[in-house]
């Protein structure tokens, strides 16, 4: 049950107050009577909820305690008033109470504004949790990311989308991420990709503060609140040094086929003359067979003689290197 601290500095009715609330279950850690003893124990007994009168005995007024207190410490306060007139209502707003408890107080209409209290305070508690992890998951993401709003404006931007685009958040705070970003050839594309409610990733291209055109990967998903898009959360990968392996990659195989054709082979039924051995091409014309093969493939030739040949054309020199053992 929630631990409830009083502050009146009226005896009888922060004693009807306590017996009041311990009757429903709540948990009297304490009651004070001014300000002052409120800001020194509030660190140590860590209340749920402070039920505090607007005018109090001493140097500060309800108003004045509760505004220090919001400073440091995040703790729900319903104000005690004997006046509930405007003038009271508007000068208690500045230290944002949850409630005001109107005295002579009715039990059920205390124990109402409690459980009310405690409520929103728990939501707002876990809307602020959900929010620190988004803003930090924004502002610490790796890569350049903006916030959207449901006319694709831009709301907020992290570091790495300044460093990345060059724009500071003022520069485009309110704008149109198309006009900020999107060159005029990726226009009708970037909006068909706003068209679409689900989530996205493709390979496009965005440009810089200076116009210079930058490889992107864009990873963009709606942000929906009770069932409604209220907005969209970008990240921009940076895919330039993907691009350029790919061109890479690209250029080799080009290279290598360019090679491949670069080769050439021979086959089929290749006509020669029996007694010159001259080649016949495709044209009808002969020539050498060496000039034919070397037009034909990557083979370059070097002329010798064989043994055969040395004999039946040399044969002093045949029976020289025959007997030197070179034959």
């Amino acid at each position: 049950m929630y631990r409830i601290l009083v502050v009146e500095d009226e005896g009888m009715i922060s004693e009807d107050l306590k017996k009041t609330l311990t009757t429903f279950g709540y948990d009297v850690i304490g009651v004070f009577e001014n300000g002052e003893d409120v800001l020194i124990e509030v660190p140590v007994l860590k209340p749920d909820l402070i039920i505090m009168d607007i005018q109090l005995e001493g140097k500060l007024s309800g108003i004045e305690t509760a505004n220090i207190l919001h400073k440091k410490q995040d703790i729900p306060i319903i104000f005690l008033t004997a006046y509930a007139d405007d003038v009271t209502i508007e000068t208690s707003k500045t230290a944002e109470p949850y409630s005001y408890i109107v005295k002579p107080f009715d039990e059920k209409e205390l124990k109402a504004s409690i459980e009310i209290t405690m409520l929103r305070h728990n939501s707002q508690k876990d809307l602020k949790i959900s929010n620190t992890k988004f803003v930090s998951l924004f502002m610490g993401h790796p890569d350049p990311a903006a916030y959207l709003d449901n006319k694709f404006r831009v709301v907020d931007i992290n570091s790495k989308f300044i460093e990345f685009f060059g724009f500071n958040l003022d520069e485009v705070r309110g704008k149109l991420i198309f006009d900020l970003i999107v060159p005029e050839s990726r226009m009708k594309e970037a909006k068909e990709l706003n068209m679409n409610t689900k989530s996205v990733y493709y390979d496009t291209i965005r440009k810089n503060k200076n116009g210079d055109f930058l490889d992107v990967a864009i990873s963009a998903a709606p942000i929906e609140v009770d069932g409604k898009q209220t907005g969209t959360f970008i990240i921009y990968k940076d895919i330039s040094r993907r691009r350029e392996i790919e061109k890479e990659r690209e250029q080799l195989i080009t290279d290598l086929k360019k090679a491949l054709e670069d080769v050439k082979t021979l086959s089929g039924l290749i006509p020669i003359c029996s007694h010159c051995k001259k080649v016949r091409d495709d044209s009808g014309y002969w020539e050498q067979v060496e000039f034919y093969v070397a037009k034909h493939t990557n083979a370059d030739f070097s002329h010798g003689i064989c043994p055969d040949c040395l004999k039946q054309y040399y044969p002093r020199m045949y029976e020289k290197m025959k007997k030197n053992g070179k034959i």
